[in-house]
């Protein structure tokens, strides 16, 4: 088959700069902050590239849908397979269980072009700081193009069958107006949702679409002309990357610009013989080849970036050297050995290439997916991590007909302490009160009482009002059931309550209220939060892998708590509800300890995990007694 359109060594100069750019955000250069952009200017190209060919045949009555989705096919799918394959290697040996299960869900949902609706969905934020342990977060963008491929051929052939060529330049530009307001609009909305789904984006591939589809009725521009757009062109590029920030509203008009910056340069370079400045400094021959790579090079960065940091290395100026000269020696080895054969070699037909192509890399990433994830991530590797057995160490997993489940009375199986016929109390709370359920079971057993546990998350004692998706009726109705106990036991993220809220106010009230009620009241204050990746550096200490930092790095801060703090304001207005306080075993001078018995007590960020409640309500009896036997007392006393 011959060339639909000419071959622009400048364009692949473009794509260079593209995952260069990509590249140095992601090593976090701080002079290119907003490098991410290099994706949009990947997002015009594309749009450019397939809209050109496919209005060339369309023109011609020479379109295929078989035909162009066996170009994307070989072009895509063969080495971003083999990268996946090649990668899950230190994927097994270094990621940590919960980990290495998240990865294997990316696996099946980047080869299903799915990614971004699965990081979407799973609320998570690109720039967030977990990212870091997610080494196909990049594959995003693969997903959004891929939806893209199936959503613009359709409607190209229908505007060519159904429309003539004015009004179907007058419907493409009026879509893609559209399709920037409505990024524009989804970027207010949500962030997240309009940084990884197609909806945002549509506009930056149409861009280089609508550029395509005008092309033959642009005038030759004179030489000076393109000098001053392509110029202009790389500056829209280059300006954005350096002073957008991890921060920045984007994509919306903020990727406006990057994007109309690369039509800028494509546009320059038109006439060969009057191209810009700039097209003929992106036709340099160690820039084109760069561009070659970029597909390979944009596939193998990331992966290597996130080991790297997973094993708690900085990204120091040697490493970074490192990362970049060994994402080249790969991409090369894989564009010649990979994408070049299944481009150019193995030209199967239609249903050939679905059978010996696509087919079998989709049964291999399912079969990745599901043996790891039917292994719960292998965690057999750490077999000294069996605090993060998720199956036998998580309050959630091991109590789960007891937590999240929105029921109202009581339930045998959610008792904790001595068996009784009649409960003596209840715990309530939110996902606090999940774990400290243990912590309370250890203590009421020491004092040979029971206590029933209804926790459940965002409900600290009613519902969060600073949160009003949470149902004001099943807060009510717990803390009236909550009101036959003789004693009540709370357990929250207490340091979440914001001062002098309706929620900080709401909670006081209903203290009061129970106090007057003369029921005992019992407060149990957790430990300090830490954050996903200080967590991390400690199972990396623990496992003895990667970089060990000093353990007083990873002591967790405990400031001194303002006045008003709620916990504060419950012992001033209330001085007979028992104060229990877990940083009382747990920190020393201003500074808290996440491990005892060498083992490691927070299964999250904030949450403790089953053993760790347990040792800390053991070390708890040892250190300050038991204040429930004054609970006892006082019941037997009734």
């Amino acid at each position: 088959m011959s060339k639909i359109i000419t071959y622009r060594p400048d364009i692949d100069g473009l794509r260079a700069i593209s995952v260069i750019l990509v590249i140095l955000f992601h090593v976090d250069s701080a002079l290119f902050s907003g490098g991410f952009v290099g994706v949009d200017v990947f997002f015009v190209i594309s749009g450019y590239l397939i809209t050109s060919s496919i209005n060339k045949q369309l023109l011609s009555n020479s379109f295929s849908f078989k035909e162009f989705y066996v170009r994307r096919i070989r072009r895509i799918i063969p080495v971003l397979f083999f990268v996946l394959v090649i990668i899950t290697i230190p994927a097994y040996l270094f990621l940590f269980p919960n980990d290495f299960e998240n990865y294997s869900r990316t696996v099946l949902h980047t080869m299903l072009s799915t990614n971004n609706f699965f990081l979407w969905s799973n609320n998570n934020d690109y720039f967030a700081l977990n990212t870091v342990f997610m080494p196909l977060l990049h594959t995003w963008s693969l997903s959004v193009e891929e939806q893209f491929y199936i959503v613009w051929p359709v409607l190209m052939l229908l505007l060519h069958r159904f429309f003539k060529l004015n009004r179907r330049s007058f419907f493409v530009v009026a879509l893609l107006i559209c399709a920037i307001l409505l990024s524009v609009y989804f970027t207010a909305e949500d962030k997240s949702m309009a940084y990884f789904l197609l909806p945002a984006r549509f506009f930056e591939p149409l861009l280089g679409a609508t550029l395509a589809i005008f092309w033959d009725r642009i005038p030759k521009l004179k030489k000076a002309t393109n000098h001053i757009l392509s110029v202009l062109g790389i500056l829209l590029i280059f300006i954005p990357a350096v002073v957008l920030t991890k921060e920045s509203v984007f994509p919306g008009l903020n990727a406006l610009w990057p994007c109309f910056g690369a039509v800028l340069l494509i546009l320059s370079g038109k006439e060969k013989s009057l191209k810009g400045g700039v097209n003929t400094v992106l036709e340099f021959r160690p820039i084109v080849f760069l561009g070659l790579l970029s597909y390979s090079m944009y596939l193998w960065h990331w992966p290597i970036i996130v080991f790297v940091k997973y094993l708690g290395f900085e990204l120091t100026l040697p490493i970074v050297v490192a990362i970049i000269s060994f994402t080249i020696l790969l991409s090369c080895f894989s564009w010649k050995f990979v994408e070049q054969p299944f481009r150019h070699k193995f030209k199967y037909t239609f249903s050939k290439t679905l059978l010996r192509i696509l087919l079998p890399c989709l049964i291999i990433s399912a079969l990745i997916y599901g043996v790891i994830d039917s292994n719960d991530g292998f965690s057999s590797r750490f077999s000294n991590l069996t605090e993060f057995n998720r199956k036998v160490n998580f309050p959630a997993d091991v109590r789960s007909n007891c937590y999240n489940r929105f029921v109202i009375g009581e339930y045998e199986e959610c008792n904790v302490g001595v068996v009784k016929n009649k409960v003596d109390g209840i715990l309530i709370g939110d996902s606090f009160a999940g774990h400290s359920s243990y912590f309370m079971d250890v203590l009421a057993e020491d004092a040979n009482l029971s206590f029933y546990v209804s926790a459940a998350p965002g409900y600290p004692l009613l519902n969060n009002l600073d949160f009003p998706i949470y149902k004001k009726e099943y807060g009510d109705l717990r803390f009236e059931y909550a009101k036959n106990m003789d004693v009540i036991c709370i357990a929250s993220y207490w340091d979440a309550m914001k001062i002098d809220s309706e929620n900080y106010y709401q909670i006081l009230e209903s203290i009061e209220e129970l106090i007057v009620l003369n029921k005992k009241i019992v407060i149990i204050d957790h430990l300090m939060i830490t954050n996903d990746f200080n967590l991390h550096k400690m199972k990396l200490n623990k496992v003895q892998t990667g970089f060990q930092f000093p353990k007083e790095e990873l002591l967790i801060p405990y400031p001194k708590r303002i006045d008003k703090h709620i916990i504060n304001e419950i012992k001033k207005r209330f001085p007979s509800v028992i104060i229990i306080d877990l940083k009382d075993v747990m920190c020393n001078d201003a500074k808290c300890d996440y491990m005892i018995n060498e083992e490691i007590v927070y299964r999250d960020y904030g949450h403790l995990n089953i053993s760790g409640t347990r040792m800390i309500a053991k070390k708890y009896l040892e250190v300050k007694g038991n204040p429930l036997r004054v609970l006892k007392n006082h019941l037997e006393n009734k």
